[in-house]
């Protein structure tokens, strides 16, 4: 019997990897349309794209950045934005609109996070308090961003209900403008430090939250600005 119950066991093992062996592989697809550049903003004087560009595109951790961009001692932001007329986004980065973003940004991370940790510890804080605690936290100052520079791209992709394009009204164009802006790692930190501090006697455990919620902001890198 136990020796029965061997080859049987045996048996039962031989089926299943042969099983294994033979079942089709799924092979996913990527049916999204592609994305092409067709211009860019080196394009006119032939000029390829930085190599940059792609390096940070989808980098979030700001050490890569920094050897990426040549920066050292900052902290650096990625803003990006998209719309069919790039006069319009040039014009929205050279004026305070981009700065505006960025510091939006920054402080609704803050008040995210610190509502999130508050609602989350075992505080019986109420809801209203939370809120003013988070909107007072969220109070950073961005005075001493600077612009570092900037790149931008005209693309096109086939329009969704499209297979094959007959002419170009089947594919939608669209300008991609990247922005780079950084700050003094130390400066910003320290404007970081004074807003927290705000909070620091009006919660349990605040030294732990405002370790937590700084170690979050430091490393907030790419922020994506709605097209309007």
């Amino acid at each position: 019997m136990k020796k029965l119950s061997k080859w049987l066991g045996l048996g039962i093992c031989a089926l299943m990897m042969v099983s294994c062996a033979s079942a089709p592989k799924s092979k996913a697809k990527d049916i999204s349309p592609t994305v092409e550049i067709v211009e860019h903003k080196g394009t006119a004087w032939g000029v390829e794209q930085p190599v940059w560009v792609s390096q940070i595109i989808g980098t979030v951790n700001q050490k890569d950045l920094r050897k990426a961009l040549g920066l050292t001692d900052k902290k650096i932001w990625v803003l990006t934005r998209s719309g069919s007329d790039l006069e319009f986004l040039q014009n929205w980065v050279d004026q305070v609109d981009a700065r505006a973003e960025i510091a939006s940004a920054i402080n609704q991370r803050i008040e995210d996070l610190v509502t999130a940790e508050l609602r989350g510890s075992d505080s019986k804080i109420e809801s209203r308090e939370i809120e003013r605690i988070s909107k007072r936290a969220a109070n950073v100052n961005t005075a001493g961003l600077e612009k570092e520079t900037d790149w931008w791209t005209k693309t096109r992709q086939l329009d969704a209900d499209v297979k094959k394009a007959k002419d170009d009204s089947d594919y939608r164009y669209q300008y991609n403008y990247l922005v780079i802006y950084s700050m003094s790692e130390d400066l910003f930190k320290k404007q970081l430090n004074i807003s927290l501090e705000n909070i620091k006697n009006e919660v349990p455990n605040a030294e732990e939250l405002i370790r937590k919620v700084t170690e979050e902001v430091m490393e907030q890198s790419m922020i994506k600005a709605e097209e309007k």
